[in-house]
């Protein structure tokens, strides 16, 4: 089943509308509260469109990605991912996109480590096959490498 089509584009257009409604002006880095709002605006528009288990999406909340992971949780991973702009539908992670997003993403006390992941992780996605695995491990790489302070909507 093509979990990632659960993701609709309507969908997606309001929660990013929700978004930037969040996002600091462009002189203004994005504060903390600001970076929590968002993840859980974005949880919110993801997770309804699959079966979840909350504990493991509040496991994920803190960087711990190391479960053996349903299908749908790795597509909600994919979803968050497509939300974001940082991979395509192949669940091809773009590293440039990723570091061209952080400072909308991030909020500054979190921007060097996030840049640091997305070095390390910007080829993890080439050793998996399927779309939704690709990101999923992508994610838990960019966790690994969060030095402590990721966190995932």
């Amino acid at each position: 089943m093509k979990h990632w089509k659960r993701c609709s584009s309507a969908a997606l257009a309001i929660v990013l509308q929700i978004l930037l409604t969040l996002l600091p002006d462009p002189g203004r880095a994005m504060t903390m509260d600001q970076f929590l709002s968002s993840l859980d605006m974005i949880r919110n528009g993801c997770a309804p469109k699959f079966k979840l288990d909350m504990e493991d999406l509040n496991r994920l909340r803190v960087g711990d990605f190391n479960m053996q992971p349903s299908q749908d949780l790795m597509c909600y991973t994919k979803c968050v991912s497509l939300m974001a702009g940082t991979v395509n539908k192949k669940g091809e992670f773009n590293a440039a996109k990723a570091l061209a997003q952080l400072p909308h993403l991030v909020p500054p006390e979190m921007m060097e480590i996030s840049k640091r992941s997305v070095e390390a992780c910007r080829d993890t996605h080439k050793g998996f096959k399927e779309s939704c695995e690709k990101v999923f491990q992508t994610a838990k790489c960019l966790a690994d490498n969060g030095e402590g302070k990721f966190m995932w909507p």
